[in-house]
């Protein structure tokens, strides 16, 4: 029986540890949840979202090495279960069972209904294991672990404290170097009339998947029709990974040579707001202010 438990205990801790660290990379389908949710706004959910998944692994880690705190970790585990699994009942309702629940970020897709089969799964498994501490004085190193997974969870993927405002241009560009049609369409695009925002990404840039992560959610209900991105790729292949992967929902342009530079500067992402041929905005960056940026968001 002594077997059967280890296994359990091995399972359900690998469980908490790979949730949390599948969620840190890339955090952002993690962080719109709460903003999704209505429980928070684009400046704290990034820290939230790194809270949860501190105490993810700070549970997955006590549970693997025995450490229960004269049960406090048992009833941590349970109660962030419960609390998951509401938010699956509310996915359940509102999206149906086709919904990805984003338990294990990226790395493995769930049903709402199969993750909350998991997390009784899991209540249960918790109920019967057997939780004795093998420390005496346990309260020292439940401590020293949390303070662990809180600084390693902040700094494997650090938050971006500055809000980037926009920088007022009003410069006149030629945007004729650009690709006049978009990628996998014949639909043609008049750059000369209209106001419009153009985001400059790049196929192997980190914090352009981040920031289209971001754009993602903005346009959820896929009603934006100011919005046109232009993405710089040496190949197809990877272009339409960073499509898949960011789950990217607007017009795209696909540019394969330098001139994509000489329009998005030194820095990426770049994101221009144009009247014509006028930029009267522009945002580099990763942390671009995104409810300054919804201002110039035109909808269907």
């Amino acid at each position: 029986m002594k077997i059967v438990f280890l296994i359990l205990q091995f399972l359900t801790a690998g469980i908490f540890i790979l949730s949390g660290v599948s969620k840190l990379f890339p955090i952002e389908p993690f962080e719109v949840v709460f903003i999704d949710l209505g429980l928070s706004n684009w400046i704290l959910a990034p820290f939230i979202a790194r809270i949860i998944i501190a105490f993810e692994i700070f549970i997955g880690v006590s549970i693997l090495i025995n450490l229960w705190a004269k049960k406090t970790i048992y009833y941590l585990a349970q109660s962030m279960l419960v609390i998951f699994s509401f938010y699956l009942v509310h996915l359940l309702f509102t999206e149906g069972n086709i919904a990805d629940c984003g338990c294990f970020g990226q790395l493995l897709a769930l049903s709402p209904l199969t993750s909350l089969i998991k997390n009784i799964a899991l209540m249960l498994i918790l109920f019967v294991l057997p939780k004795k501490d093998w420390l005496p004085k346990i309260w020292f190193f439940v401590i020293g672990l949390l303070i662990v997974s809180f600084v390693a969870t902040f700094l494997l993927n650090r938050v971006g404290l500055q809000n980037v405002p926009s920088k007022s241009l009003n410069k006149s560009v030629d945007w004729s170097g650009l690709p006049q049609t978009f990628y996998q369409s014949n639909t043609t695009i008049d750059f000369t009339s209209g106001k419009k925002i153009l985001v400059f990404f790049s196929a192997s840039c980190p914090h352009c998947k981040n920031a289209a992560h971001k754009l993602s959610y903005l346009n959820k209900e896929n009603n934006i029709n100011n919005v046109i991105i232009i993405i710089a790729s040496k190949k197809e292949d990877n272009l339409n990974e960073f499509i898949t992967s960011t789950a990217l929902n607007y017009p795209i342009l696909w540019m394969i040579d330098n001139t994509f530079f000489k329009y998005s500067g030194g820095v990426l992402p770049s994101i221009y707001y144009i009247e014509g041929n006028v930029v009267r905005k522009k945002w580099t960056g990763e942390f671009f202010d995104v409810n300054e940026l919804k201002e110039f968001i035109t909808y269907n």
